[in-house]
């Protein structure tokens, strides 16, 4: 594996004020793509974050079943965290894993302030990332987000801001847009 899509569910936009309640990870190669293993956690939200109103609704009133979840899975952060590094340098290849997320400008600082906040060293190189809508259309040619999601139908077990379904289905979205593009060079 080379590549890790992560995916995160948090409690406010802003990554140094917001706690993460959801963190999810999978393993894969953007060339084979294959998936390895995968993590998936519920940190219990650091003291020092807050809620913002709007994502308490949110998930409070509009995602009530997927939060009550969360809630029952919560586990304490430190243990969480320390877990999630731990699985990133798990058979980790030369220079590390590629972050992978949807969009790495959200997903990139709420997991790297929560690991330094918790004294526990970011797992990535600074420059190994990789935004997936930005992949994407650069597949397409497209300076603008990508319009391969409306073709990937999100799977009828998983529920969306669960974030180990959203990485699942982040990772049907860019094998498909990826395998269109193999075959668009072949013809």
């Amino acid at each position: 594996m080379t590549h890790i899509m992560v995916d995160t569910e948090t409690t406010d936009t802003d990554p140094h004020r917001g706690g993460i309640i959801q963190l999810s990870a999978i393993k894969f190669n953007l060339e084979t793509l294959k998936t390895g293993g995968h993590f998936d956690a519920c940190p219990k939200m650091l003291s020092t974050r807050r809620w913002s109103e709007s994502t308490r609704r949110f998930w409070r009133v509009d995602n009530k079943v997927v939060y009550d979840d969360i809630i029952m899975r919560e586990q304490p952060a430190a243990g969480v965290f320390h877990a999630f590094a731990n699985f990133c340098a798990e058979g980790a290849p030369f220079g590390g894993y590629t972050f992978v997320a949807k969009p790495v400008k959200f997903d990139w600082p709420f997991v790297e302030s929560h690991l330094q906040e918790l004294g526990i060293e970011f797992p990535f190189a600074h420059h190994k990332y990789l935004d997936m809508n930005s992949y994407i259309a650069g597949l397409q040619g497209l300076c603008d987000k990508p319009t391969v999601e409306d073709h990937v139908p999100f799977p009828a077990s998983g529920k969306k801001h669960n974030a180990l379904h959203d990485c699942a289905w982040q990772l049907d979205v860019l094998f498909y847009a990826k395998r269109r593009h193999v075959s668009a060079e072949m013809c």
